[in-house]
């Protein structure tokens, strides 16, 4: 109900204007009054010179004195004044509330109806008692407004007013809360709260709530570019996220999202950045975390993990997350990683991984610096796997190959030569151990059924591969057989490609590629005195590594029975490396860099071997005449060079294979004959090449019957705790077994397969 002063107002003839203070509660209703009483409604709205200009005072006060009408008709109210002196300030609202208090409105009756300035008439009715006096102000009970104002020049939202005006028309219409207006103007001294809006960035946080990423994160021509697509999409960032394919797999495609300068690129390191706690990659939420340009993000996840020490809990983790992020980097990135990582050279190697070329060869290059570390099992399995031992079993020959062989791949990756090893290389040479194993030839005419055996030739594949390939062979599945044998002298192709000329299987093929990279000095692998290391054995492993998934496909497709892979001969790096190398002189040409020479009368080579018409040195001389060779060499006789393995892959038989031993708990040392004992296999694939092997010992077992195998260990002849030993069918690891050595105190109780342990 209209208060008494103002229908008292209404009915007389005053000519100075009313204040009427009303709050939110109560504006609707008071104006509905109003307006039922016959007032004229007016607006403040309506004296905005142009839509983002404020109303002027002055043509308000000029337009209700000029007004026109019959008395009883001149009766008005005016709405809007009280937001828009509130949006001008405190100062200025009051100033202006003090001049219409005096001022004479000719003979029209005007109610102000005041929104937003209550504190601001209380003072000029404190400061004008004769507006008490004449009854020509009113307080509703509750004068309170919760209106508030986002002045925005970029806008998302809805119902956003054009200018000034505009928002003076929805305040006037009885708007509470927020109002959004586009506008210019600025409002710093107003007594509503105004959030201003100016940016492209704040726009969009006005419509995304949890949207918490920071602005500058993006530059403004970014920020843009989401607005418009925000537009297109009803505001939903999720959808802007979907249609440029981010789907909560933030791994996929990580190269090609981070990798360019492009709004797609910046949109994903927003993406990143939004989602970071879901993010289950440990060393990409780290990274993104940590970002805060998008212009860094890629080199952060190629080179983050140059800033965490390895003795840091957090490294193996990082370091595993970060192999798998990085793989679809490309080798020019990888190159800029390894650059930075010389920095700190000593450490450089715990950051790589094999999962380019580049990186395996950095790792090559540091080790034979540095020396090999136990790490490398995790940074470069595939170098891991070659410089495994591979323990020999070839008769007596066996310990002096496997000794020989580790050593030679230890400084062949390390590009030393010890003098001890020298001396070895001099002591075979004449010695020429090899002679006691089987021929390469005759090896391959014992492979039964060759109709359907496919046999691949890997050009100068030594045994210095094998236990790389037995490793390769049992992860595919396969089951290997491996004969080592000796080619012909010299260790050339020509005097060693008969057996795959002779072969009787339209299945067969040469693979040159491994002596391609010994050769042709592909990839800067030239030897170099300031740059000694092996780094093609990075891309022989990868012949290697090709030619094992070439055996396991034709396996599976059954387009063989059998998977045979041969050599024509061996090679030598440290023939190559050697610093003083022997030049022996010579009346014929040397040929294949040195290492052998058609024969010549009345020479004395004490390190040469006569075979097939030539001379062919078995130490790491070579003959005049002869250009050195800058990667690995052949033609020779050294053991690297000579020796080589014919191998049989076979599809592995997918059995439940049971193996324990006999009377485990009683096994003892005989001082006299050493340790035996018998263990039980249920199956195999090559019942006489059973062994088992204790550290770099390898003992054969002999097969008593179809399931029962009996090993001896002459030189264990003491009682030890724990002997773990491996067991192998061929070159196939096929279990495990744990056991203790008694001393004897007597014979064991009994002797039969009764007492049977797992």
């Amino acid at each position: 109900m209209l208060c008494t002063a103002v229908k008292n107002y209404i009915a007389a003839a005053k000519g100075l204007p009313f204040f009427y203070v009303v709050g939110d509660d109560s504006y609707a209703d008071t104006l509905s009054e109003l307006s039922q009483q016959g007032l004229i409604i007016h607006r403040a709205s309506d004296f905005c010179p142009k839509d983002d200009k404020f109303p002027s005072i002055d043509n308000i006060i000029d337009h209700f004195r000029t007004l026109d009408v019959d008395y009883k008709q001149n009766k008005h109210v005016l709405i809007g004044l009280g937001e828009f002196l509130a949006l001008r300030g405190s100062t200025v609202a009051q100033r202006e509330l003090h001049r219409l208090a005096n001022t004479t409105l000719g003979s029209a009756r005007v109610v102000l109806l005041l929104r937003c300035v209550s504190s601001q008439v209380h003072s000029v009715a404190n400061e004008n008692p004769k507006l008490q006096q004449q009854q020509r102000v009113f307080f509703a009970e509750n004068p309170i407004s919760s209106l508030s104002v986002n002045s925005i020049r970029y806008s998302l939202q809805p119902n956003v007013a054009e200018g000034i005006k505009g928002l003076l028309r929805i305040m006037e219409d009885g708007a509470h809360g927020n109002c959004n207006v586009k506008t210019m103007l600025d409002f710093p001294l107003s007594t509503i709260p105004v959030t201003v809006v100016n940016s492209v960035y704040a726009a969009i946080r006005q419509v995304c709530v949890s949207f918490d990423i920071e602005e500058s994160h993006g530059n403004e021509t970014q920020w843009e570019q989401l607005f418009k697509a925000l537009q297109s999409t009803k505001n939903s960032l999720d959808s802007v996220f979907a249609k440029y394919g981010f789907n909560n797999d933030f791994e996929d495609n990580l190269y090609q999202n981070c990798a360019g300068l492009e709004f797609k690129n910046w949109l994903f390191f927003i993406y990143l950045k939004k989602n970071v706690d879901a993010i289950q990659n440990v060393y990409l939420r780290w990274v993104v975390s940590v970002t805060d340009n998008f212009e860094d993000l890629k080199d952060n996840i190629l080179c983050g993990i140059l800033q965490i020490q390895r003795n840091d809990v957090r490294f193996r983790s990082y370091y595993a997350e970060r192999k798998k992020l990085v793989r679809s980097f490309p080798e020019s990135e990888i190159a800029i990683f390894i650059h930075r990582s010389r920095i700190d050279i000593a450490e450089s190697v715990y950051r790589y991984t094999d999962n380019t070329r580049t990186e395996k060869e950095e790792v090559i290059r540091w080790i034979a610096t540095y020396g090999y570390v136990s790490e490398i099992e995790y940074i470069y399995p595939a170098l891991s796997l070659y410089m495994k031992d591979y323990v020999f079993s070839c008769g007596k020959l066996s310990e002096e190959l496997t000794l020989y062989f580790k050593e030679y791949k230890e400084q062949k990756l390390t590009s030393k030569i010890t003098p001890a090893f020298l001396e070895k290389v001099n002591t075979y040479a004449l010695k020429q151990p090899y002679a006691h194993l089987e021929t390469r030839d005759s090896a391959i005419l014992r492979i039964p059924e060759k109709q359907s055996a496919f046999l691949l030739w890997i050009d100068a594949l030594g045994v210095e591969y094998l236990a790389y390939m037995s490793e390769l062979a049992r992860k595919k599945g396969l089951s290997m057989r491996t004969d080592i044998t000796y080619s012909e002298l010299p260790t050339i192709t020509s005097i060693n490609r008969g057996f795959f000329d002779i072969w009787p299987g339209p299945m067969k093929e040469k693979e040159p590629k491994l002596d391609d990279i010994k050769h042709h000095e592909q990839g800067g692998f030239i030897f170099r005195e300031d740059d000694d290391a092996p780094i093609h054995l990075a891309s022989e492993l990868e012949v290697i590594d090709k030619a094992i998934e070439r055996a396991a496909t034709e396996l599976a497709m059954h387009r063989c029975k059998s998977f045979v892979i041969a050599s024509d001969h061996g090679a030598s790096r440290l023939a190559v490396i050697r610093r003083q190398e022997e030049k022996y002189e010579t009346d014929t040409k040397g040929e294949h860099s040195g290492r052998c020479c058609k024969i010549f009368p009345d020479a004395d080579l004490p390190f040469a071997i006569s075979e097939n018409g030539y001379y062919v040195l078995a130490d790491y001389g070579r003959f005049k005449k002869s250009r050195a060779a800058n990667v690995e060499v052949h033609g020779g006789a050294s053991l690297e060079e000579v020796v080589v393995p014919v191998i049989t892959l076979t599809l592995r038989k997918q059995t439940d294979l049971i193996i324990g031993l006999i009377n485990k708990h009683n096994i003892r040392a005989d001082r006299k004959v050493g340790t035996e004992f018998t263990l039980y296999i249920s199956e195999t694939e090559h019942p006489n090449n059973i062994s088992i092997l204790i550290g770099d010992d390898r003992f054969m077992a002999v097969r008593k019957d179809a399931t029962h195998y009996q090993v001896t260990m002459p030189k264990q002849k003491r009682s030890r705790k724990q002997v773990s030993a491996e067991i192998f069918d061929g070159d196939d690891l096929i279990g495990n077994i744990t056991f203790d050595i008694k001393g004897k105190f007597g014979e064991a109780d009994k002797k039969d397969f009764d007492d049977f342990d797992f």
